[in-house]
């Protein structure tokens, strides 16, 4: 045993020797830039060590163990035109703004030269400037400087500061990791000594602005657990997928229109391995319902993204994953596997129905498993049929009516009285047509059918009317709170019949449909019954025709953030008996009024 530990230690001893030794000869290369940014230009400082001269431009001391100066100085040149290319500033679609070197502040050499090994104690600045014509909103910087044979990646330690405001922004950048910087010019960041209520209202704005995705380097996870599914929504930067995939492309700095096709299936199939999903212990296989490639000037991930070419320093790839249920879910499990030097932890936001969550992955972790329980058992899904001989929505059939037959026979009698006072037939026709008068109140079975009223005829109250098309209507959107398209169909045909059917649940599906999301159907949450009338003057054998106006409002959840669209409808319908039940059987939309759609964001 003592052997053994001897041998370790002697073996550290030994790496960290040739680790120290490496270092001396490969140093890292750290850079510090100030970066000031106006309407119409942008000025960035950079400080460096004079070591960067060996260590990038290749510099080496002589035999008598000094620099050359004449070397260093056109080292210097040299590394100018390196920095003003491998630092770069990208605007929002991802296009690289021209440096140009403004000002070179070169090493001080002593008059004896520099010494071999201490150029770490020299230091050397450069200033570049880049014109834009017009205010920047968003800025993509990324630096490229890579030493041949370095062990360690170069830094570079960036302080951004924005004309007009008294913050600024402090970022560390490594080769190939870019960093986005958004600049609001109307509202510049508060001052330091800005109140904190201030700074909250301040953050509260730019969220509101951006749907709350303020950071353009991180990954983003959302879960949904509603009553149809589990949907996982992952927002990751391109920059960041790199590290992990690699992506074909002719452009180093672009992700074309053609190639977005090609890595959506490659990050489908991905995403399709790992990271299992659980509904009521049973793993669900993911269906993919959108990967779409973003730029910085999309701020609505929801909505469905133009198609062009995207920055690989600061487009983003959006991957919603829906894992569908049977029944509404009593049980979840998401876990994340997809860990890398990128990605070493994930701090998602659960949104289970009315319940904000959170749920945070790590590398780290020995479990990074999110599990969810429903609070109660499932609320059944109310839709009754409407059956004629239930007495809340019962309907006479076509008569004149009691009162009618009662007043009828009573001046029958009238007209016999001359009658009966000549003839004992006379007075027997009296006595019976005033008996009929008088018993036909409590005879209310007796129905004689209407003359002047077409067949089929039904004389419904307005009361009867309005209750029975309400439960019909009701029943009509609460058909949609099924998960499964069957049960759908199966619901809507407890109320509706004949070819109606297929027709109002495409029309529903059309008017719940979000175009800028992508064809995303919304939820009912609420059916707004705003005013109904029964037409008396239409003709319905067997029922009547009710006109209706009512709002229907749908939500629709990504992202973080609510859009919620409120149509409004006027449409007639016709209401009939089929079997035994009302049903409806026909429907004309009399006016549909553009929806309003209003977007909210989500506080978590």
């Amino acid at each position: 045993m003592v052997r053994v530990t001897t041998l370790l230690v002697g073996l550290t001893a030994v790496w960290m020797m040739l680790a120290q030794l490496a270092f001396a000869k490969h140093p890292v290369s750290i850079v510090e830039a100030n970066i000031y940014v106006n309407q119409t230009r942008t000025t960035i400082r950079l400080t460096c060590f004079a070591e960067d001269l060996e260590l990038l431009q290749g510099v080496e001391p002589g035999p008598d163990g000094t620099y050359d100066s004449a070397e260093i100085g056109e080292a210097t040149e040299d590394h100018a035109q390196y920095l003003a290319q491998r630092i770069i500033l990208r605007d929002e679609n991802g296009e690289q703004f021209p440096a140009t070197v403004t000002d070179i502040t070169r090493v001080e050499i002593p008059s004896d030269g520099i010494k071999a090994g201490t150029l770490m104690e020299y230091t050397m600045a450069f200033e570049l400037e880049i014109k834009h014509d017009v205010p920047p909103e968003f800025l993509t910087l990324e630096q490229q400087m890579v030493a041949e044979g370095a062990l360690l990646p170069s830094e570079l330690k960036v302080l951004v500061k924005q004309s007009g405001a008294q913050n600024s922004y402090r970022k560390m950048l490594k080769p190939g990791i870019p960093a986005t910087f958004r600049f609001d010019w109307e509202n510049p960041p508060l001052s330091p000594e800005a109140s904190q209520a201030e700074w909250d209202n301040w953050f509260d704005d730019q969220e509101e602005q951006v749907l709350g995705i303020v950071s353009y380097g991180s990954v983003y996870s959302f879960i949904y657990i509603t009553n149809r599914e589990v949907r996982h929504e992952v927002l990751l930067p391109l920059a960041t997928l790199t590290t992990m995939m690699e992506f074909e492309r002719t452009d180093s700095a672009f992700l074309s229109v053609e190639e977005q096709n090609n890595a959506a299936q490659k990050i489908e199939s991905f995403f399709s391995v790992g990271n299992p999903v659980t509904i009521d212990g049973v793993a669900v296989t993911p269906i993919f319902d959108r990967v779409d490639f973003y730029g910085l000037d999309l701020r609505d991930f929801a909505k469905q993204p133009e198609a062009k070419k995207v920055s690989m320093a600061s487009g983003r790839v959006g991957v919603i994953m829906r894992y569908p249920a049977k029944t509404p879910p009593q049980t979840v499990t998401v876990q994340w596997t997809k860990f890398s030097d990128s990605i070493r932890s994930i701090d998602a936001v659960v949104f289970a129905h009315k319940d904000v969550l959170a749920a945070k992955f790590s590398k780290f972790l020995e479990n990074n498993v999110f599990r969810w329980e429903a609070k109660d058992a499932p609320t059944p899904i109310d839709i009754t049929d409407v059956d004629l001989q239930d007495p809340r929505y019962f309907a006479p059939s076509a008569t004149w009516g009691v009162p009618m037959v009662t007043l009828g026979c009573l001046l029958v009698a009238l007209t016999l009285i001359p009658l009966a006072r000549r003839s004992f037939k006379g007075c027997v026709a009296l006595s019976l047509c005033t008996g009929i008068a008088f018993l036909m109140p409590q005879v209310a079975v007796v129905q004689i059918p209407a003359l002047f009223e077409p067949a089929g005829t039904l004389r419904v109250s307005d009361e009867t009317a309005g209750r029975v098309f309400d439960q019909l209507h009701t029943n009509l959107f609460r058909a949609f709170d099924y998960p499964q398209e069957e049960d759908v169909y199966d619901a809507l045909a407890i109320s509706v019949h004949g070819a109606l059917l297929r027709k109002l649940y495409l029309q529903i599906n059309n008017s719940l449909r979000i175009e800028q999301e992508g064809g995303a159907v919304a939820h009912i949450e609420q059916v707004q019954r705003l005013e109904g009338a029964c037409d008396r003057t239409a003709f319905v054998e067997n029922g009547f025709r009710y006109r209706s106006k009512w709002n229907i409002v749908g939500t629709i959840e990504h992202w973080g953030h609510i859009h919620q669209r409120t149509n409004q409808y006027d449409a007639q319908f016709d209401v009939q008996i089929v079997d035994g039940d009302w049903k409806l059987t026909s429907m004309e939309i009399l006016d549909q009024p553009q929806g309003i759609v209003k977007t909210t964001l989500r506080r978590f």
